[in-house]
Formats: structure tokens, sequence, C-alpha cells
């Protein structure tokens, strides 16, 4: 039997204990270890008609929660599913008690549903994060829910981004009862009152089909708009056959609509998205750091809030000494508000407090064990120095942080030893930024990224669109900053010297823009006109890339919605590649969540590593093949390594 899967039976009670930790002592959901052990448990369980009652609970870790909570409703191997877990658990004569604790979601949802009546520990949680992910619950998760409370009740937990807390979660029949370390004593009570008095009928929703249909109707405009439109629409249809359909048809229903939206390109996606998150957040895998003394200088004060919260004393400094001040009141409110919901105590905030210091001057940092220092003033001798640039530098001795677009790209120097980058990794990871590691040479890489975004939009335009054009068909993709108007936020003359720093040449129309003085937004006049603050066409820009054509020989074709977005895709694919090739970049999956905070690439894309890999990397070589002609970089050497090998860019995440 898997030691996840504990057993034992005590006064006519049978107890079923699962761990939400693997062997290693990581967390893991329902993997087909254990299920295989708890269906062999339920059928002795089924057998035992001594037996008076069953109890499934979670171990001190709480119970079973999956990396990513579409794993388990795996069908793998001879292990049964959960949808046959938690059938059996429905099926069986013995009155069931489902003791809830840590997180429940996915196949712990799915289970708790299947039982007579659920205790929840206060500090229980309850959250379903398939919708988001492109899918709704199975193995009856949305079905059970919606007979017992109303289909209502089941949308509202399946559209919630944030966790539901046990008492909230009472009123959507997620837990009827909330102990507190209740004794086996008060289990068996339970237990025996169920037994004596009947089972709660687990469809009392149905008894007023009315009520039930009124109450979903609200919700209904809301699911069917936006990128999850579809999944919204499927979840609907499953809450309304719990309602016109006998149970077995309904899960089977629920069943069907889960398959088709988990194995749909926007479920992958999402996923995808997810777990790049997830990989750039994580702690890193290093020993645990001891406190140190950290000095920070115009730095967020989020991450001193962060660093205060996993024991560090920080000195917070700033060159505008205004901002010390609005730092400590942002500091003091994010502790205030930790207090007032209870996941802060006021003494460990008064700790926390105590071991907050102020820099008036960049000598204040005198001491620090670390410091973390935009600008270009020095500061006194420190252990482990990391500077804040705009872009990394080659051949640089020590470590520096770029930070851009809401992510964190830490760039370990020449001799940066692996254990000062393990610290450093672990100390930016405890703030609210994703961190990716990068490597050598000039430009990070979203410096990278954004560049070859604007420069493969220029050769749409030239190719034949219209600025408008190019940026609406990445705007209609959900993109929230498309390529043309970006440049002209950053400003034509840094476009031109970014391109040159990393050795591209501007295209022409850059170089016309650069030429005549138009800046972008702050000038008044780029891509677009910003006179009124708005962006709007320029009238005569058709005939000055007439003329660019002309004398490019380029012959102008009319540019559909879907190529425009595929040539840029592709072209931002195989500068990933390049970073990856150059070692500038680590992880594909480290460039996808890059393209997503610095170009506000939409996560139902999964990014721009990700969307090679779907549309195949044969045909995205061809495609950048033919953009060269064009004036687009030649693909990189890993694309036919890749494709020689029969391997894809997620491949390489997994070494």
């Amino acid at each position: 039997m898997a030691k996840r899967v504990r057993f034992r039976t005590q006064d006519g009670l049978a107890w079923i204990t699962l761990s939400g930790l693997d062997a290693s002592g990581a967390p893991a959901g329902f993997t087909s270890d254990l299920r295989a052990a708890l269906g062999g448990l339920l059928d002795l369980v089924a057998r035992d008609h001594a037996l008076r009652g069953v109890i499934v609970q979670g171990d001190t870790a709480g119970w079973p929660v999956a990396t990513d909570p579409l794993e388990d409703y795996a069908t793998d191997g001879e292990a049964p599913d959960l949808a046959t877990l938690a059938q059996s658990l429905a099926a069986l004569d013995q009155p069931v008690l489902a003791r809830l604790s840590g997180r429940i979601t996915g196949g712990s949802l799915a289970l708790s549903q299947a039982a007579d009546l659920r205790i929840a520990d206060p500090e229980t949680t309850f959250l379903s994060p398939e919708f988001a992910l492109g899918a709704i619950p199975a193995a009856g998760g949305l079905v059970r829910l919606a007979r017992r409370k109303g289909g209502a009740a089941a949308l509202d937990l399946l559209t919630r981004e944030t966790p539901l807390e046990a008492t909230a979660a009472m009123s959507l029949g997620l837990c009827e009862l909330i102990l507190s370390d209740p004794e086996p004593a008060e289990i068996a009570a339970a237990l025996d009152l169920l037994h004596d008095e009947g089972v709660p009928p687990a469809d009392a929703a149905l008894s007023d089909p009315a009520a039930y249909l009124a109450a979903i109707e609200p919700r209904r405009a809301a699911l069917r708009k936006g990128p999850l439109a579809e999944p919204g629409a499927r979840a609907l249809e499953v809450v309304e056959s719990a309602l016109l359909l006998p149970l077995d048809e309904a899960l089977d229903f629920e069943a069907v609509a889960f398959e088709d939206l988990s194995a749909a390109p926007l479920s992958k996606a999402l996923r995808h998205a997810a777990r790049c998150a997830a990989q750039t957040r994580s702690p890193g895998s290093g020993e645990p750091i001891e406190p140190m003394r950290i000095g920070l200088w115009d730095q967020p004060p989020t991450l001193a809030g962060a660093l205060l919260a996993a024991g560090h004393s920080v000195i917070l400094g700033a060159s505008d000494p205004s901002a010390i001040e609005a730092g400590f009141a942002s500091i003091a409110r994010e502790q205030e508000r930790q207090v007032q919901q209870g996941s802060l105590d006021p003494e460990t905030r008064d700790a926390d407090w105590a071991r907050l210091g102020a820099a008036m001057t960049r000598d204040g940092l005198e001491g620090c064990d670390m410091v973390i220092a935009a600008g270009t003033q020095p500061v006194p001798e420190t252990p482990l120095l990391l500077p804040v640039l705009d872009r990394a530098l080659a051949g640089r001795v020590g470590p520096v942080l770029i930070r851009s677009g809401g992510i964190v790209e830490l760039v370990p120097g020449t001799q940066t030893t692996t254990q000062e980058l393990a610290r450093l990794e672990a100390v930016l990871r405890l703030g609210d930024a994703p961190v990716v590691i990068g490597g050598p040479g000039v430009g990070g890489i979203v410096t990278h990224l954004r560049l070859a975004y604007i420069a493969a939009a220029e050769r749409a335009v030239l190719a034949g669109a219209t600025v408008a054009q190019v940026d609406e068909a990445l705007t209609q993709l959900g993109v929230t900053t498309p390529p043309l108007r970006l440049a002209d936020a950053m400003g034509i003359s840094r476009v031109c010297a970014g391109l040159e720093q990393i050795r591209r040449a501007p295209g022409p129309f850059l170089g016309l823009l650069a030429l005549e003085g138009h800046e972008g937004r702050a000038s008044g006049q780029g891509f677009y006109d910003w006179s009124n603050r708005a962006a709007r066409p320029i009238p005569d820009q058709a005939e000055a890339l007439s003329a660019l054509r002309r004398e490019a020989g380029i012959t102008p074709r009319r540019l559909g919605t879907a190529q425009i977005r595929a040539r840029i895709l592709a072209e931002l694919a195989n500068e990933g590649a390049s970073l990856l090739q150059r070692a500038q970049a680590h992880r594909a999956c480290d460039i996808d969540l890059a393209a997503r905070f610095a170009l506000g690439l939409p996560a139902s894309l999964g990014g721009v590593m990700f969307a090679a890999d779907q549309a195949g990397l044969l045909a995205t070589r061809k495609l950048l093949r033919a953009l060269t002609e064009e004036g687009a970089p030649e693909p990189v050497t890993l694309w036919d390594v890749l494709i020689r090998n029969g391997k894809s860019f997620a491949d390489l995440d997994r070494r």
C-alpha cells in the first residue's frame, strides 16, 4: 500500500488518511499510486459490513493538492480514476464523513462532495482553479455541489480567483460544520447522528427547478464573455445538466465537458503559463538562508516587507528622502491589512517593524550583508552587492539585477559563485515579482524581446500592412501593449539605440522617424500622431511608406490578421531561441513569462516559445526563412537541432 494512504479501524469506524506530500516531502495531488491504494481500501471497506461509518481526512500537511490541478483527473495505468473513487465513496452503505483541512481543490473537492457530511478546520480554504486553466472541476466536483446547493453556488466557486475561507464556504455547501481539532469522539458522534437520523439529501437543490434556474440567470452573460467564454458556456451546460438529468448521466456530461476543455488549445496554453509562473516564483532549491542584514536602495517597499516577514533585517534607503517615508507607510499599511485578516499577529508585526531601519545616504548601508541598489553612486563595501541596471553588461565580474516590465532578471557575473547566486535568488524570490535567471551578454531577456517585437512589427508594416492593422492584430489577440504603440512610448531614438546595442540595424521606417526627430509620444508624433494625447493614424504616412518600400525594393502585399500575428510571434520565438542558444536565457519558460510581463501577451497564448511548439517547429522555421528575405534575422541553429532530434522548446525545460 502506498505510504500516502493510511488506514485503521477503531470502534466500528474506518479512518482513511491521505497524505498531501510525496515520498520526497514535496506537495502532491491524487497520483496513480495514491488512487490505486485508495481504490483498494474503498473496496475493502465496502465488504466490511461491521463498520458503522467511514472518515476520510488529510494528514498534518492537509489534503493532496496537485501542482497542476488538472493532473488529479488523470486516467493512467491500472489505478482507478478520480471519478471512480468518488463514485465508490458515494456508493458505500456506511455514512461517510470528510474531515477537511489545508487547501481543498481538485481531487479533494470531488471526494469531499461525494461524502455525506463535511467538517472543516477553521483554517481550511477552498478553491476551484480549473476554470482559470480553461476547464471545469470533474469527477462530480461540479455536478454534486450543484445538486446539493444549486447551480449558482457551484458557479460562484468555479469563478472565484482567490481561496474561500471555511466560514464563507459553508454557504456554498463546501462544508456543514467548522470544528477546531475535533476529537475522535466528536467525529464519531457526527457519524452516529448521520446513522440515526439519515444522510442529508444529496439533491436538495433540485426540489425547486424554477429557483435553481433563476439563480443561474444573472451569471450567464458574464460567463459567456472574454477569453474564458468557452469554458464558461460549458460550465453553464453542466450545472443545467445537474438539474435536468439523472445523476449518472449528469456525471457523464460533466466528464465529456472536462475532456473536451482540457484537451483544447486554450487550456494547454493556460496550464503552460501557470507552470511558468509557478517555476519562477517558487523558492530556490538550495538550503534555507540564515537571517541577514539587507540594504535596499531605491527598491520596492514590497520587497522590504517580504524580507522582514522572512526574518531578515532591512535598511531601506532612497535617492528621494520622501520615498523612504512613503515606503515605511506602504509596509505599515500592508502589515495592518494582514493583522486585520488574521494572517499576521500584532506581536510578530512589532518584531518585524523593529528590524526595519532607514538610510538617508548610501553610506547608511554600511554593515549590511547584502545590498540591492539602483543608481551609479558607490555603496560601502559589502559581502554581496547586487546593482540594479537597465541592461546586463558583457564581462561583468559581479552579478546584476534588471527590473523591467514587472519581472526581475538576475544575471550572474563571471566570478559569481553558485552559492552566491543561490542566496541572491532565494532573497529575490521572497518579493512579489517573478524571477528569471539570465546569462552573459548585452541587454536582458526583456530588452531583447521588446526590441525584436518592435522590429518584427516594423517589417510587417513595410511588407504591406498599416501601422494600425499591425497593432490591432495583436490587440485582438489579447495583447495589452501592441508593438508600435510600445515603440512610441519607449521613444524612437531609444529603440534605435537599443537595436544597435544588440547588433541589429534599425529598419528604414524607424530610421526615417529618428532622422525627422519624431520620438513618439514624447514629441507628439512617431508611428502615431499623439498631438491630442491619443494615438491617431498619420494621414500622409502612406506616402512615406511607399517611398521607403520603393527604395528597399519591397513590393507591398495585403497581410491578414493571422499572417501579421504569425510572423511577429515567429520572430519573437527566434529571438528566444537565440537567447537560449547563447545561454543568455536558460529556460523556454523564462522567455514565455518575460514576454507576458514585458509585452503584455495574454496567458491564453501560453508564451512565444509555447506558441512555436504548438504551431510546429518545422513550419515556424520555414516562415522564419521566408522572413529573412525581408531583413529578419536568420533562424538560429537551435531550431535545426530540435527538429533533427524530434524535440520541442518545452523539452529544454525538462532537462
